[in-house]
C-alpha cells in the first residue's frame, strides 16, 4: 500500500477517518471545497486501486472505507519531509520546529511587524510624493 497521497486524496482520507464508511456523495459534501461528483468518484476509485480505501456495494452505491490509518499516513509524510528537507536528521527537524519565531525571521529577512511597518511607510511616502491636484485641472482664467 502506498501512503504517499496527493492533497485531494488526503482530503478524502480525512473524511473517511471521521466516517467509517461513506458514499461518494457523503465524501463530496464533507470536503473543504466544492468538487464535481464525478471527480470525487474518480479519486475514490483511484484510491481503491492503490489499496488505501476499500469499497463495498450498498444497493446502487458504493461505500468507501479507509484502509490506510492516520498514523501510517503521518509517519510516511514525516519520513518524506525528513528525507527531502532535513537529510534524514531528526534532530534538525526537532530544532526547526522548536524555534517558530526564528524561522519566520530567517525566511522573510525581517520580523512580520517590521515588514508591515515598512509597507505602510512606503505607502505614506508615495502618497506624499503625489501632488494634491493635477495641473491639467487649473483654470487659467483664474490666474
Amino acid at each position: 500500500m502506498n501512503a504517499r497521497l496527493p492533497q485531494l486524496e488526503m482530503d478524502c482520507m480525512s473524511v473517511l477517518w471521521r466516517q467509517p464508511a461513506a458514499t461518494v456523495a457523503e465524501v463530496r459534501s464533507a470536503l473543504p471545497r466544492p468538487l464535481a461528483y464525478t471527480t470525487v468518484m474518480t479519486v475514490l476509485d483511484r484510491m481503491a486501486s492503490k489499496g488505501v480505501v476499500t469499497r463495498h456495494k450498498n444497493g446502487r452505491a458504493y461505500l468507501y472505507s479507509a484502509v490506510l490509518d492516520r498514523e501510517t499516513a503521518r509517519r510516511a509524510a514525516v519520513e518524506r519531509l525528513l528525507a527531502n528537507l532535513f537529510e534524514n536528521d531528526r534532530a534538525a527537524l526537532v530544532e526547526y520546529l522548536a524555534r517558530p519565531a526564528q524561522r519566520a525571521e530567517r525566511s522573510h529577512g525581517t520580523s512580520a511587524p517590521a515588514t508591515v511597518r515598512s509597507r505602510k511607510l512606503r505607502r505614506a511616502e508615495k502618497a506624499a510624493e503625489k501632488p494634491s491636484f493635477a495641473p491639467s485641472h487649473i483654470d487659467e482664467s483664474l490666474l
